[in-house]
């Protein structure tokens, strides 16, 4: 069924699960399980996400699980948790704690102002229970600001292990303002996205910096983040092929079926990603973007 799978294309029949016949549950289960194996056959594994998706984070944890039962012990490496927290997470695996919400305190996830700690407990679960090492894998928010505001001070031991002094192919850099742009709802003028932009290159080299040094002490790594961070065009898959010299790497972007990516061209999503798996959508009714317009006081 998936004996035409290639790295760099997407596979037409991956997946679309969630809309599976129950009749067909078991073509399904096969499925998930097929690219259990594939993810588990790469050293890096990038898995994309919708943020306020709950299956998201579901199927996540399950293909986690997945590689686990296949031998596998990855670092699990966060975008949702900064760097200055992995003391925090250190302390609490040096004391063997295994408790997914003693965790979630640990790193301040109640403050973080990411979606609630119920959707990403299973993977933590999952990691926490097969004693997977925890990395924090996100700047700071000083460093946010720094990198931002006032980049030419920013830490240069940090823009030396990002490897951010080399500038990015212009086609590359492109692509991210337009991720970028895009990503804002088209609301904020191009001329004013350079620090933007600074920040989220800066936040996927962060992400796959973690993921290649936690790889040095542990089986490969897995990262949990969004589908954009997930890319291997522009996102922390740029960095590790670019920047980090990995090649043996898988991404996987879970995707709603009916949002805004169903009008990107298969060529181009092949570009992005490994593998692609569409959900329902979580959230039918809400418009981001008004949302964000309504904030700036602008109409789109």
């Amino acid at each position: 069924m998936f004996s035409n799978l290639i790295p760099g294309r997407v596979p037409a029949l991956l997946l679309a699960l969630s809309f599976v016949p129950a009749l067909l549950a078991t073509v399904a289960a096969d499925a998930e399980a097929y690219l259990g194996r594939e993810l588990a056959s790469h050293r890096f594994v990038l898995l994309g996400e919708k943020h306020n998706n709950p299956e998201h984070h579901l199927i996540q944890a399950r293909l986690l699980a997945r590689m686990v039962d296949l031998g596998r012990r990855p670092a699990l490496v966060w975008e949702m948790i900064p760097r200055g927290k992995q003391p925090a997470i250190d302390d609490l695996a040096a004391g063997g704690d295994t408790d997914p919400d003693r965790f979630a305190e640990a790193v301040g996830w109640a403050e973080s102002g990411w979606p609630d700690w119920k959707y990403y407990r299973p993977i933590a679960e999952v990691a926490l229970a097969a004693g997977l090492p925890m990395v924090a894998g996100n700047i700071d928010r000083g460093t946010v600001g720094q990198l931002a505001n006032d980049p030419e001070n920013a830490d240069p031991g940090l823009t030396d292990a990002f490897h951010l002094n080399a500038p990015l192919p212009e086609e590359v850099r492109n692509a991210v303002e337009e991720a970028v742009y895009r990503g804002h709802c088209e609301l904020v003028p191009r001329d004013r996205l350079a620090p933007m932009i600074r920040v989220q290159i800066a936040r996927d080299a962060s992400l796959a910096e973690a993921m290649v040094r936690a790889a040095a002490t542990a089986d490969g790594a897995v990262l949990i983040a969004g589908g954009q961070h997930a890319r291997r065009d522009i996102g922390a898959g740029y960095h590790l092929i670019h920047r980090f010299g990995v090649r043996d790497i898988a991404s996987l972007s879970l995707l709603e079926r009916g949002a805004d990516n169903s009008a990107v061209p298969e060529a181009a999503l092949s570009r992005r990603f490994d593998f692609l798996w569409f959900t329902e959508r979580a959230h039918p009714e809400r418009d981001y973007c008004a949302e964000l317009a309504a904030r700036f006081g602008k109409q789109k």
